[in-house]
């Protein structure tokens, strides 16, 4: 049980004085949460915190491990800790404890033996937003005061910050767009302005609970906008179609592109590092990858190609057999496709046999046939063979571990019923996936026991249906970056197999998007990790926020409820500004931003040189994000906390570009006469307001021959491309030819590729 309590923090005068009766005190007038393994009756945490010698809190005397944690409302520069005793206390030994990436580390060592108060003097300040007292003989605590001493932490350089934040780069037209003002007082209205007329008000709206939105400001032009609200302006932003996906498709490849293993731009050996640098074996890429080409595969096959294949026999010895299983890919093909093809071939070469490793190859399977005019057939085979040989095999090998392994087997038919922890090795579902991806191959290939794979994805699901609670956020925000693992999961099963799912699955949704929605009651429109905490304690949650859109749009392709639908878009949206200065800091995510992502005008505080994966020169590095103590409003904290790129922050990023490309493409076929039809399709292609975007969608008939479909777009501001179709004489007849079509044949159109494909009747 923990208990929660409210305290007040003390600001020693004179630090070199450690008498305790004599120490001076004034108080910082602000309060904090404290939280205690157990306490007696009548003895409640409250009392260690109320700065009376004659009260105390007292552990109960059956807690094995007794501890006192003090939170703070932001970060707080603490010099030393004085301590009173209560007169039954016990323990002899203690440890003041700081929470730094998810577990608490050792600030020092207390001997109380015979001592009913003292002062510890740190040797140096400590920044933190909470500290705590732990018991290290496991006996009982008795705390008549615990008061930190030092003063509210002021970062001076941070210089000034917007008191309007936005995203600076820009926003898509005919999206959710907000703002937040946190010292905007509620109906105080807002402007829009175009900086090359910043007189003339374009908008107006009014500031409610620190927040703003703009949703039906879309105007087609190229125009830079600000925001103002009487002398205060934010920076100026764009609005555009697909603007974001304008921003950061090409650096997103650039990024993945570099950051590989060994042949990307380092070619060192680095620890913890198999396919991707620091990219140990639970960052999704492959299956994130894969994800990116279904959801938009003309955009991703008409980008330059700047990889190309790289083969070991010119590097020394001991990178033989690293990776070359796999016979290469044909010339010209996309970066994605190379990029999927380079981790499917390091995870064989290297016989990678943990579950995480091998239940990604189920998506190269799954994707294959979508990629075959570049990857032979060799490829596919050399992947099942492998994945089906290690499936069920429940150890793993030694050089294919890593030091976050937390599995109890690595079977992948098992069910699956432990947590992971906030390091996100372990989340929620991950096998329903690759065993639906694996059940499908495996029938492609005449297997007897194809449905051994569906059995073992339909009773994981089944589980989470049953057991998952989504009010621990241990299921949802405490996964941190492998959040969106779980509810894809849930998108998956449920648009693949409709009619087979387990009961319960839409209302397993609903319910997790209320959760969600109730945590994001704020200025930021920011889903908190409980009711108490902003985010994760003691984490750089970067790649959950980048990663949390992947998981709304997937719950939103599952609901049917309006206002959980819309409520989920608003969030969507809201994490992405996030990254991009609509939070406390005002600044992006990414150090280099102002430089490589165009119109972002303040980067983050810095970024961390070296590490185990050497990426701070790649391109779109998301470096750091704000931390618990920056929230709600507190930019003048700064630069504190950890910053350094993750691969696993960038494959959040991408899945979540997947699935909002996929959400929002839409394939419609209109009636012109009765026998000529109008398509229109809306996909991120028109990313570039200067030419003109076209593509072909193909139409075929039952003796498998084709013949394109030309579509261009709308305008030259316009999300849609259009195109018509006329049947003629038993023909389908096209600006680009003629194709004969039998007269009971249905023809159909398409976009994207396998489980985001968008299939629509001509007739």
């Amino acid at each position: 049980m923990i208990i929660k309590f409210y305290f007040t923090v003390y600001v020693l005068l004179f630090c070199s004085v450690l008498v305790f009766e004599s120490v001076s005190q004034q108080n910082l007038s602000f309060s904090g949460v404290a939280s205690v393994s157990s306490e007696e009756n009548g003895h409640g945490a409250s009392l260690a915190l109320d700065a009376d010698e004659k009260t105390s809190w007292r552990s109960s005397q059956e807690d094995p491990s007794p501890w006192i944690t003090v939170r703070l409302p932001g970060a707080t520069e603490v010099v030393s800790v004085a301590l009173t005793m209560g007169p039954m206390n016990v323990s002899e030994q203690v440890q003041l404890q700081y929470l730094l990436n998810g577990e608490w580390r050792k600030v020092e060592d207390v001997e109380l033996a015979s001592v009913q108060q003292l002062e510890v003097e740190l040797s140096k300040p400590l920044l933190i937003d909470r500290l705590r007292l732990q018991s290290m003989d496991a006996l009982r605590l008795d705390i008549a005061m615990f008061n930190l001493i030092g003063q509210s932490y002021v970062d001076e350089s941070v210089g000034e910050v917007k008191k309007i934040l936005v995203n600076q780069s820009g926003y898509n037209l005919n999206r959710p767009k907000g703002f937040t003002a946190p010292e905007i007082s509620d109906g105080t209205s807002f402007r829009i302005y175009s900086a090359d007329r910043p007189n003339l008000s374009l908008y107006e709206g009014q500031v409610f609970g620190g927040k703003g939105y703009f949703h039906d400001f879309n105007p087609e032009s190229e125009d830079e906008f600000f925001i103002g609200i009487g002398e205060l302006t934010s920076f100026p932003f764009r609005i555009g179609p697909n603007w974001l996906e304008r921003v950061t498709y090409r650096p997103m490849v650039d990024f993945m592109l570099g950051a590989r293993h060994l042949v990307g731009n380092v070619t060192e050996k680095r620890p913890l590092s198999f396919e991707w640098r620091d990219g140990d074996f639970f960052n999704w890429s492959l299956q994130t990858l894969v994800a990116m080409y279904l959801s938009n595969p003309e955009a991703y096959n008409r980008m330059e190609v700047k990889g190309s294949y790289v083969s070991n026999d010119s590097y020394p010895a001991e990178y033989r057999g690293l990776w070359g299983t796999l016979d290469p890919f044909a010339p010209g093909t996309p970066d994605v496709v190379q990029l999927i093809h380079w981790d499917a071939d390091v995870k064989v070469s290297m016989k990678l046999d943990h579950e995480m490793q091998k239940a990604e190859l189920a998506h190269f399977l799954y994707v294959w046939p979508y990629l075959s005019q570049w990857l032979p057939r060799q490829n596919f085979e050399s992947v099942y063979a492998f994945a089906k040989s290690v499936w069920t095999k429940s150890d793993v090998s030694a050089h294919a571990n890593s030091i976050y392994d937390t599995s109890p087997e690595h079977d992948l038919l098992s069910l699956k019923t432990q947590l992971g922890t906030t390091k996100g090795e372990m989340p929620p579902g991950f096998s329903v996936i690759p065993n639906l991806m694996m059940y499908e191959a495996a029938r492609k290939m005449g297997e007897e026991d194809a449905d051994k794979y569906f059995d073992a994805a339909y009773r994981q699901m089944e589980w989470i249906v049953e057991h998952l609670d989504w009010e621990d956020p241990m299921t949802t925000k405490g996964q941190r970056t492998s959040e969106h693992v779980t509810m894809r999961a849930f998108q998956f099963f449920y648009s693949q197999y409709p009619d087979r799912h387990p009961a319960g699955l839409q209302e397993k949704v609903s319910e997790w998007a209320k959760v969600a929605i109730s945590r994001s009651d704020n200025m930021w429109d920011f889903r908190k990790y409980s009711d108490e905490e902003w985010t994760p304690p003691g984490w750089n949650e970067t790649g959950n926020i980048l990663g949390f859109p992947a998981a709304a749009f997937a719950a939103m392709m599952i609901l049917d409820d309006p206002s959980l639908v819309d409520g989920l878009e608003l969030l969507a949206w809201s994490h992405l500004e996030n990254a991009f200065g609509r939070n406390p800091t005002g600044r992006h995510y990414s150090y280099k931003g102002p430089e490589e992502i165009e119109g972002v005008d303040l980067g983050w505080y810095s970024r961390h040189r070296g590490g185990i994966g050497l990426l701070d020169e790649l391109p779109l590095v998301f470096d750091g994000s704000p931390k618990s103590f920056h929230y709600p409003n507190n930019p003048e904290v700064g630069n504190l906390g950890w910053t350094e790129g993750w691969v696993q922050f960038n494959t959040a990023f991408n899945v979540s570009m997947a699935y909002m490309a996929a959400y929002y493409t839409e394939l419609t076929v209109q009636p012109l006469s009765k026998r000529q039809r109008l398509i229109r399709l809306r996909v991120p292609l028109n990313m570039n307001y200067d030419s003109k975007d076209c593509l072909d969608l193909l139409v075929g008939n039952q003796s498998s021959s084709f013949i394109p479909i030309p579509l261009c777009e709308e305008g030259r501001f316009s999300e849609y491309l259009v195109g018509t179709v006329a049947i003629q004489g038993g023909k389908i007849v096209t600006p680009k030819g003629n194709l004969r079509i039998g007269e009971d044949e249905i023809a159909t159109i398409n976009y994207g590729k396998g489980y985001f494909r968008n299939t629509r009747k001509l007739w």
